[in-house]
């Protein structure tokens, strides 16, 4: 009898305690957590005002089902974060993959309400990762996970913007954003009638390595789907709420989406809870028509979690995280750089904020990929894990098979030494995985 875990078979340390960028296992060893578990425990782990929250509303009412009633803690978090990001409704799920669905279903049925009922197709893009239940695996261009799931759907059309690995074989200062013009070829194809909305990571997460578009990219997105009537809905379930030194990583552009997705950045790993906020537009049509929302589950609008949520937004607050994450953020991208800089096998390097991935070449000659059958990045993961750090894998994004990275994304508020000891270790991680996929690659 034993607990599933990712690869059965393999003996996991078992983890005693987590404190702000530490995690110890049962031996007492420690690891600097660099990537934030997966890319989620923002302000660190173990913090006391936000086991506080968690621990007054336990004591107060640990469960209210949201047909029946609503909570206090619900009520002032949808409050905070629509004043706070400029909308009108938010509604709470538990996880990423549930928010992606429930933006999903909300964009459908308000062309419902509008009139306009064979608006339901969402676009998405070919590298991009919205989730692992099977609607939000549709939609997501991340071919390792895609290969391993049936009952798919539906298949990402749209071209990812990488101006390194351009996938229409573009110059960047010749293009005229290509990539985007793409999206507006796509609709016209389909016919915007039939067209619901446009599903985006604003800067490409797990399945690219913190990949950002280019200027003006998003603002061109926001063009195309203004003048077809279609919604464009953000993914910022890894980028929301300041992992990209901004509260959302579309302000980098100051775009407003008509449906934000947030996930990780709102719980912090402390709880489970993600949600979603709706432009006035939505919220007020469907306010109008009387409309019954009956997307949700059980744990919907949660009351402990809600309270997490509004620790996490505390600290955010009153510690000016989100601002520590854009300074801090440049000190970590300036060491990173220096560091491929001496570095054949890692190159383009990406990313904003708290949020940075390094690409994994055989060297900077070719800048060719590793073989897919070698697992560069879970090779450099595991590396690194060897010697204390905690960095996340990515892999599977040039043309959906080859190219493999590591993503590096700590916590927002762990000490610059701490920063610095990541980077050393890092460095040696990427070294040894060097030599031995080399030897494995000589046969």
């Amino acid at each position: 009898m034993t607990l599933m875990m990712p690869r059965l078979g393999h003996v996991y340390p078992t983890a005693v305690s987590a404190i702000g960028s530490v995690v110890q296992d049962a031996a007492g060893r420690e690891w600097i957590d660099g990537s934030s578990g997966a890319i989620a425990c923002s302000i660190g782990h173990g913090h006391p005002h936000v086991l506080e929250g968690i621990h007054d509303q336990l004591q107060k009412a640990s469960f209210l089902y949201r047909t029946q009633f609503a909570s206090e803690p619900a009520l002032r978090l949808a409050e905070r974060l629509c004043v706070k990001l400029g909308y009108d409704a938010a509604f709470f799920v538990n996880s990423g993959s549930e928010a992606v669905e429930t933006a999903v279903r909300l964009a459908q049925q308000f062309w419902r309400e509008a009139g306009k009922p064979s608006k339901t197709q969402v676009l998405s893009r070919t590298i991009s990762y919205h989730g692992s239940t099977a609607a939000a695996l549709s939609l997501s261009g991340h071919w390792p996970r895609r290969r391993t799931a049936a009952a798919l759907t539906g298949t990402p059309t749209l071209p990812t913007p990488n101006c390194q690995r351009c996938p229409l074989r573009q110059k960047r200062d010749e293009c005229q954003l290509a990539c985007a013009n793409a999206v507006e070829q796509e609709i016209e194809r389909r016919g915007a009638d039939n067209i619901a909305a446009l599903l985006v990571e604003p800067i490409v997460g797990a399945s690219a390595a913190g990949l950002v578009p280019p200027e003006g990219y998003i603002k061109r997105l926001r063009e195309i789907c203004d003048r077809h009537d279609i919604l464009l809905i953000a993914d910022e379930v890894l980028t929301g709420l300041g992992r990209t030194g901004r509260w959302l990583a579309m302000d980098h552009e100051g775009v407003k989406a008509d449906i934000v997705i947030l996930g990780k950045g709102l719980n912090a790993g402390y709880f489970p809870i993600s949600g979603i906020l709706a432009s006035e537009r939505i919220n007020g049509l469907l306010t109008r028509n009387q409309a019954s929302f009956a997307l949700g589950h059980t744990h919907s609008n949660h009351p402990v979690a809600a309270a997490a949520a509004n620790a996490v937004l505390d600290i955010l607050e009153q510690d000016s995280l989100v601002e520590r994450a854009a300074t801090m953020g440049a000190y970590l991208g300036d060491r990173l750089r220096a560091m491929i800089d001496d570095m054949p096998f890692a190159t383009h390097l990406r990313g904003k904020g708290m949020l940075w991935g390094v690409e994994l070449v055989q060297d900077d000659i070719s800048y060719s990929p590793w073989p897919s059958e070698l697992n560069a990045a879970d090779t450099v993961v595991r590396h690194a894990f060897d010697l204390g750090l905690i960095v996340y894998p990515s892999s599977g994004f040039i043309n959906g098979t080859s190219g493999d990275a590591v993503i590096v994304a700590p916590p927002f508020n762990t000490p610059q030494a701490v920063l610095d000891t990541l980077v050393d270790r890092l460095t040696t991680a990427l070294e040894l995985a060097s030599r031995e996929l080399h030897r494995k690659l000589k046969g």
